[in-house]
């Protein structure tokens, strides 16, 4: 992602600049971090923050970069060039996706001043996503040749209208699971047993809700006989 930037709506993030990484001086933000979270119907976050040239030089943006396809960053007036004293702006995207819950990310910005290894910012971007269909835990673990007995995941609604499950399956017979209803629409329980633990095992309990966000109609949870160290 080089130059790949573009311009949206507000949310939150958490960025944290780190100037010192090389030898010479870089942009400095004036501020090194924003907490943000999402709205749980957003499909992305943009956010803005300012930097300025404080050193006694002109700096010039070579290129931006993130390992993870799900941030673009654009520089305000696609200005490179910045003399002492001069302030920009550059405006981060983050694309959600399927993430959820708190998910840390990075935005590298290095100026013709930097070497390749020794990008003179790093900007962390910390966006928490709502969970509004929580599973404790998400996964579920027995070890070869334990005792296969019954384990259970916890299902909660955090949000102000009820989320009610409408369909569930599991894709592995190996897996013995039923869904309990504690409180329609905001508390479920599913109780799940392997039916042996001789060999391991590995499967998948989908869950389907009415959630009227996308994000949230499926959910699934792992269930896992787990191979014996040798």
């Amino acid at each position: 992602m080089k130059h790949i930037l573009r311009t949206f709506p507000v949310i939150t993030l958490v960025f944290v600049t780190v100037s010192n990484l090389s030898a010479k001086e870089g942009f400095t933000f004036i501020k090194n971090k924003i907490a943000v979270t999402a709205k749980p119907d957003a499909t992305k976050v943009t956010v803005p923050y300012h930097f300025e040239n404080k050193t006694d030089r002109t700096l010039t943006i070579a290129k931006y970069d993130s390992a993870c396809s799900c941030l673009s960053a654009k520089v305000s007036k696609s200005k490179l060039i910045y003399k002492p004293g001069e302030k920009g702006e550059i405006r981060v995207q983050f694309a959600i996706g399927s993430f959820s819950g708190t998910v840390i990310k990075t935005v590298l910005l290095w100026t013709t001043d930097d070497e390749d290894d020794k990008p003179s910012t790093v900007m962390s971007v910390e966006l928490t996503i709502p969970v509004l269909l929580e599973l404790e835990p998400k996964s579920l673990l027995w070890n070869q040749n334990e005792e296969p007995k019954a384990k259970t995941i916890k299902l909660k609604v955090n949000n102000d209208k009820p989320i009610r499950i409408i369909e569930h399956a599991g894709t592995n017979e190996d897996f013995l699971y039923n869904l309990k209803t504690i409180r329609e629409g905001w508390e479920y329980e599913l109780e799940v047993t392997p039916k042996n633990t001789d060999a391991p095992s590995f499967g998948m309990i989908k869950v389907t809700t009415d959630a009227k966000i996308p994000r949230y109609k499926r959910q699934q949870a792992f269930v896992c006989v787990k191979r014996k160290k040798k």
